[in-house]
């Protein structure tokens, strides 16, 4: 049993020398975050079996299109105004949103046991939420379906959405809370969708939607006042306009008998 203890150790030690004797990146690959215009170090640290010359390039991944960021000793034009090389780690100058993508560096060793390595990074920039647009319909008949949206464009990480009716939160499971009188509503924090179906006269009131995603202040738009009716009220307004022309009929015979 000791034989084989010592058997297996000596095999993993082995193992572990042999990795070590080929070009590997030994600096993290996790996600880099940073602030919108500040500056970012995507960082690619590797170690050598042998002391020779490694290519290095760096590349930018954006959904299908891979460009070079750095290829053949140095930077391309693109980037040699804001970014320079801090050896073979990528330091990049007032990042903007456009910046967001997968950056992977790869390094070729001919001359080691593996000869080739690359790490990916996932740089995201942190954009605080723009004033969201909201569209709250003036009024609506009760029984009908009915729409609220809330989107706003800037942030990232992509903001979440929160509505209020009357300065009280609209919860997404609103089953949940007593007070509310009428629970037929779904609000979805992603999208920004507030829909009430149906909604009911008691629907009427003050709204208003907040945008957060944990990156500078909460943005609000506007309080928006909806304002629900029934359908007996509209019944009624019909017949009133339907009475109208009577009276103009009236007063048509009563001037011509004159």
């Amino acid at each position: 049993m000791a034989r084989v203890e010592i058997f297996l150790f000596s095999f993993s030690l082995l193992e572990l020398i042999h990795q070590s004797q080929a070009v590997t990146i030994v600096s993290s690959d996790q996600d880099v975050e940073v602030h919108e215009h500040e500056t970012a170090v995507l960082p690619c640290d590797y170690i050598l079996e042998r002391a020779n010359d490694a290519r290095l390039e760096w590349k930018k991944i954006k959904g299908e299109h891979i460009s070079f960021v750095y290829f053949d000793g140095a930077l391309v034009d693109k980037y040699k105004d804001r970014a320079s090389m801090r050896g073979s780690d990528i330091v990049l100058n007032k990042v903007t949103r456009a910046d967001m993508a997968t950056y992977r560096c790869e390094v070729m060793a001919k001359t080691d046991t593996r000869v080739f390595t690359e790490t990916a990074i996932k740089l995201v920039v942190l954009v605080p939420p723009a004033v969201p647009t909201c569209k709250i319909p003036s009024s609506a008949m009760s029984g009908s379906v009915v729409e609220l949206a809330c989107k706003e464009p800037e942030g990232s990480p992509p903001s979440q959405y929160t509505w209020y009716k009357d300065n009280r939160v609209l919860l997404e499971l609103p089953a949940k809370d007593s007070t509310f009188t009428n629970t037929s509503y779904t609000v979805n924090r992603k999208t920004g969708l507030l829909i009430f179906n149906p909604v009911v006269k008691s629907n009427s009131g003050s709204y208003f939607c907040e945008a957060s995603n944990g990156v500078g202040q909460t943005q609000r738009c506007l309080v928006k006042f909806m304002q629900i009716k029934s359908r007996s009220s509209k019944s009624n307004g019909t017949n009133r306009k339907t009475a109208t022309p009577a009276t103009e009929d009236f007063k048509h015979t009563k001037s011509f008998i004159i």
